[in-house]
């Protein structure tokens, strides 16, 4: 659906009223295409920051637009614990002398349920750009820290 205008590069995009009515989109496709470029070198990218660097004077729903048009979405990154390497030893150990067990063994072995809520930081508000089935790459991965810092742990049932 969309032309070419000239030698611009610039789409017609419909507009809101009678039909044929049109007007140019604000970017290139090559304008696009580095938004798009963008995203994906530097998934944790926000759409203003991508905005200012396209250049051009557009809303941040545009650059999303563009985004979910290449089938790229704003999703919460995976969170993974960052060990040190003592608590990594750790649970290698911890796992290789229970190597054994049989399904008896492991019924003893009791697995909390345990929430953190943390006061006073924003946890959850990074996002990443990212395809469908890349969740666990290593650039869509945020390493939460295990130190002590003002929360509240809950243990549940």
């Amino acid at each position: 659906m969309p032309e070419i205008v000239g030698n611009s590069g610039h789409e017609k995009v419909p507009t809101r009223g009678k039909p044929g009515l049109e007007r140019p989109g604000a970017t290139t496709r090559r304008k696009d295409r580095r938004s798009v470029q963008q995203a994906l070198v530097d998934p944790t990218m926000a759409r203003s920051t991508i905005r200012a660097d396209v250049g051009v004077a557009i809303v941040p729903q545009t650059i999303s637009r563009h985004l979910a048009e290449a089938n790229i979405k704003s999703k919460r990154p995976f969170l993974a614990l960052s060990l040190i390497p003592e608590h990594q030893q750790l649970c290698l150990q911890w796992c290789q002398a229970r190597s054994m067990w049989n399904f008896t063994d492991w019924q003893k072995v009791v697995f909390s349920d345990e929430s953190r809520f943390v006061l006073g930081t924003k946890d959850n508000q990074v996002r990443v750009w990212r395809r469908p089935g890349v969740r666990y790459n290593s650039f869509h991965t945020v390493l939460r820290h295990t130190a002590s810092t003002s929360g509240v742990m809950v243990r549940g049932p």
